[in-house]
C-alpha cells in the first residue's frame, strides 16, 4: 500500500465523495442497524476508524450517542469537513479528532467500541490491526467494522489488471478469533451499481477517491480498449454494472480468565 498516494486521492476526493459514495452510505446504515441490535447499552467511550467525510459519523451520534468519540482518518481534508458538522450539529458530545494513518498511530484506550465502515481493506495488516485493537478495548468490549470481500469491483481489476487484495469473511472470522474475539455477527452481501458508460464507471471511482492503489495514466487507446473490453463483458442491457461485496462483522474481545 502507498499510503501517500491513498491519502492524497481520498483528499481530493474529499468534496464529492458525500454524494458520489452511494454504496458506502448503505453500508454505513445496515451497520449501525447491526449495531444498534447488538450492543445493550449506551457505548460511553467509541473510536470510529476511517470516518471520511462523517458518513458513519453522523450515524453514530445520532444513534449510539456516545458521550465521548473519537474520529480517525488519515486525510486531513475529510477530517476537517467532519469536524465542521460536529461542531455545527453535535456540541453536546465530546468528539476528538485524529489525523493518521490507524495501523500505527497512537489511539486511544480503555474503549467500549471501535468501529469502522468501508476501511480496512487499505490496510496493510489487518490481523496486526485487529491485535492492536484488542489492547486498546477494555474487557467485553466491541469491534464492529465493515470491509470489502474478494468479488469487490471485480469488474475493474480483470479490465484493468489493477486492484486491491480483498480478505474473505472466513479469513477475517479466523484471524479474530485467532486473536480471542467472539465472533458476534459476519455476513456478506453483493451490491451491484449501473453505469451508463465505463467512463462514468471511472468517473464515479474517482469521486469517491479509490482511484489510489496504483499510478496509471490513461491514453486515448488505453481508454477506447478499457471500455471496449468492460463493455464486452459487463453489459446488462444499455448498460454496465460495477460489484461491490460488502462484509459485515461483529466481534466481541473475551475476558482473560486466570487459572487458579
Amino acid at each position: 500500500m502507498d499510503k501517500q498516494r491513498i491519502t492524497s486521492r481520498f483528499s481530493k476526493a474529499a468534496s464529492t465523495y458525500q454524494s458520489a459514495a452511494i454504496v458506502q452510505r448503505q453500508v454505513a446504515e445496515k451497520m449501525i442497524t447491526l449495531l444498534q441490535g447488538t450492543i445493550p447499552l449506551r457505548a460511553e467511550k467509541v473510536l470510529e476508524i476511517g470516518c471520511g467525510t462523517g458518513i458513519f459519523s453522523r450515524l453514530l451520534l445520532q444513534r449510539l450517542l456516545p458521550k465521548q468519540l473519537f474520529l480517525n482518518d488519515i486525510s486531513l481534508e475529510m477530517i476537517t469537513q467532519v469536524m465542521a458538522m460536529v461542531r455545527s450539529q453535535h456540541r453536546s458530545i465530546q468528539c476528538s479528532f485524529i489525523c493518521g494513518d490507524a495501523e500505527i498511530y497512537p489511539l486511544p484506550k480503555q474503549l467500549d467500541l471501535i468501529t469502522s465502515c468501508s476501511t480496512i481493506q487499505w490496510f496493510e495488516n489487518p490481523a496486526a490491526f485487529f491485535a492492536r485493537c484488542h489492547t486498546l478495548l477494555h474487557a467485553d468490549g466491541i469491534l464492529a467494522f465493515s470491509t470489502f470481500g474478494e468479488e469487490n469491483m471485480r469488474e475493474i481489476s480483470t479490465t484493468t489488471q489493477v486492484g486491491l487484495t480483498y480478505s474473505s469473511k472466513s479469513s477475517l472470522v479466523a484471524a479474530l478469533l485467532a486473536l480471542d474475539y467472539e465472533i458476534l455477527f459476519a455476513a456478506e452481501e453483493l451490491i451491484r451499481l449501473y453505469f451508463d458508460t465505463p467512463l462514468q464507471v471511472l468517473r464515479h471511482l474517482k469521486q469517491t477517491g479509490v482511484t489510489g492503489i496504483k499510478s496509471q495514466s490513461w491514453t486515448k487507446g488505453k481508454l477506447q480498449t478499457y471500455c471496449t473490453v468492460y463493455t464486452a463483458r459487463y453489459a446488462v442491457k444499455t448498460q454496465v454494472s460495477l460489484t461491490y461485496h460488502p462484509v459485515y462483522i461483529i466481534a466481541k474481545k473475551r475476558r482473560s480468565h486466570n487459572k487458579k
